[in-house]
């Protein structure tokens, strides 16, 4: 239900801010390698931590927060509208 309600909500953004040349994208990631963890796992522990799932992603690794830089850049200026599953193939391995 979240992950429709994000989908509706990215689309309907994304139609209604087109006319003012502004792009909506959403991103749906696993567990990415952000500073946001710094808040209760302290940084000598971090790597560890991380590499922690790697098991979790079918990938075999944790990701990092470069696809959201990607979408930020120049290069996506046509993309609009979509919802980005940056998540080391853990929607798709599913069973």
């Amino acid at each position: 239900m979240a992950k429709a309600a994000l989908h509706s909500l990215t689309q309907n953004l994304a139609m209604g801010l087109a006319p003012h040349g502004i792009r909506a994208n959403a991103v749906a990631p696993a567990v990415v390698r952000s500073p946001i963890y710094e808040g209760f796992i302290t940084k000598s522990e971090m790597g560890s931590t991380m590499d922690g799932f790697d098991s979790f992603h079918p990938i075999g690794r944790t990701g990092t927060a470069a696809t959201v830089a990607f979408l930020l850049s120049n290069q996506t200026d046509w993309d609009t509208g979509a919802i980005w599953d940056v998540d080391g193939d853990v929607m798709a391995g599913r069973r």
